[in-house]
Formats: C-alpha cells, sequence, structure tokens
C-alpha cells in the first residue's frame, strides 16, 4: 500500500492525494449492500441525486452524495419497516414494553411518574 493510499502523508515531505480510484474504494457500496444488490443501490442513489437532490455528478457536493445516499438507506429502511408493521397487524403477536427506573433518582423519578 502506497503512503497516498494509507493517507499518512509522510515520506519526503510532499502532500499526497488520494487518487480517484482511491477514493471510490474509500466510498464503495459494496460494504454496505449484498454483492447482488449493489447495481440497485447505485440506481436508486443516482435516482436521488438526480430527483431528490436535483443535482448531476458534475456539480454535486459530498454533502449531496451524502443525502442521497441517506435517502436511499431511508428508502430500504421504510419498506422493511411496513413489512414489519403488516406482519404484526396480521399475526397481533404479543409485545413487552419494559421501563427501567434504575437511573432515575430522587426529583428526576418523581418528576418522570
Amino acid at each position: 500500500m502506497s503512503e497516498a493510499a494509507n493517507g499518512n502523508g509522510e515520506g519526503n515531505g510532499t502532500t499526497w492525494v488520494l487518487l480517484d480510484k482511491e477514493k471510490k474504494k474509500q466510498i464503495s457500496v459494496r460494504g454496505i449492500a449484498q454483492v447482488e444488490n449493489v447495481a440497485n443501490v447505485k440506481k436508486s442513489f443516482n435516482r436521488h441525486l438526480h430527483y431528490t437532490i436535483i443535482k448531476d455528478r458534475h456539480v454535486s457536493t459530498p454533502r449531496d452524495y451524502y443525502f442521497s445516499l441517506a435517502n436511499v438507506v431511508k428508502d430500504h429502511l421504510v419498506s422493511r419497516w411496513i413489512r414489519t408493521q403488516q406482519h404484526y397487524y396480521e399475526t397481533d403477536p404479543k409485545r413487552v414494553y419494559y421501563l427501567s427506573l434504575e437511573f432515575y433518582m430522587g426529583r428526576s423519578l418523581t418528576n418522570t411518574m
């Protein structure tokens, strides 16, 4: 691994700049999504970048990429959340509610109750 790749910037006193290929490795979605879904995640990312953030790759900032990725993650979580809630509605499972009072002492406990 080169000094540019590990990002320490040490060596002969020059500042190392990460190559585009190395930058892409750092923000790869392969570690996030399963391999068979990488193409779908990329497609959804580009769709959100274009239609939700209303930018293209030439003028996008890292903040735009962040919000586009956040929307992709939200889409996946919302669909799973809805399926879970539908399953709970259909099967009507028992639920356990737990209230821990061990951290409430004195006035905090009185105010909470």
